[in-house]
């Protein structure tokens, strides 16, 4: 008998590479405004942006004063003035799902595991707009049981609340059987830890786990989930 039958799934940063569709988006929104992206300010608008939603998992921020913040932040970092907060952010969440770059060949691997029999579900705290777009243009929509957005759920990762939300929503769900997969300690690990289901890190840049969570399993390559399914006949390495 196996001991999972229900698999929680990380978006950003697990299935899909975010840092290569922020490139593409923030690239393509600044150039509308006639500004040439660089590499340094690329590398400021990412950190000021990780910095805003580690806030949001802390309840410092609100997803509302996020969006734009980021931009504003960024702006005045940049002495950029004629480019308003509001505006870009609305383009750039739909740019951030017009192209979506896969982690480890995850289509083929969810493809895989729907036909092993497994059921799997999205947990993100991402924008509706932006991860909608995202699970559609990724072929994703097509593969999961169901897709559970902080901002629907009205709860953000990593809060037990967020988990009791999309647990009501899973039919006949055992927290015994369901294993979360995900990048972050902080919002995926530790949501993981609230929410009482196996923690499995998929930690590609073998990274310190100094946030004190629990970890029950981790792996560097997702390929190697089939080995803790315990379908090691299926996995690539």
């Amino acid at each position: 008998m196996r001991r999972f039958d229900t698999l929680l799934w990380d978006l950003d940063g697990t299935l899909l590479d975010f840092k290569q569709s922020e490139r593409y988006a923030l690239d393509v929104c600044l150039a509308q405004y006639g500004v040439t992206m660089t590499e340094e300010m690329l590398a400021r608008y990412s950190a000021i942006n990780e910095g805003y939603w580690k806030r949001l998992e802390l309840g410092e921020v609100t997803k509302q004063e996020l969006l734009p913040g980021r931009f504003r932040d960024f702006f005045a970092a940049e002495n950029i003035t004629h480019i308003n907060p509001v505006r870009i952010q609305e383009r750039y969440q739909r740019e951030l799902g017009t192209k979506t770059f896969y982690i480890d060949d995850s289509l083929e691997l969810l493809t895989h595991l729907k036909e092993l029999g497994y059921r799997q579900y999205m947990v993100t705290n991402g924008v509706v707009i932006t991860q909608n777009i995202k699970m559609k243009n990724s072929g994703f929509d097509r593969i999961v049981d169901g897709v559970f957005i902080s901002d629907e759920l009205g709860f953000e990762k990593p809060r037990a609340e967020f988990f009791e939300k999309a647990f009501e929503r899973i039919p006949d769900f055992q927290r015994e059987k369901a294993i979360l997969i995900g990048d972050s300690l902080t919002s995926d690990m530790r949501g993981a830890n609230n929410a009482g289901v196996c923690a499995c890190w998929y930690n590609p840049d073998g990274k310190e786990n100094d946030k004190g969570v629990t970890l029950d399993y981790e792996i560097e390559n997702l390929q190697q989930l089939y080995t803790v399914l315990g379908e090691e006949a299926y996995g690539k390495i």
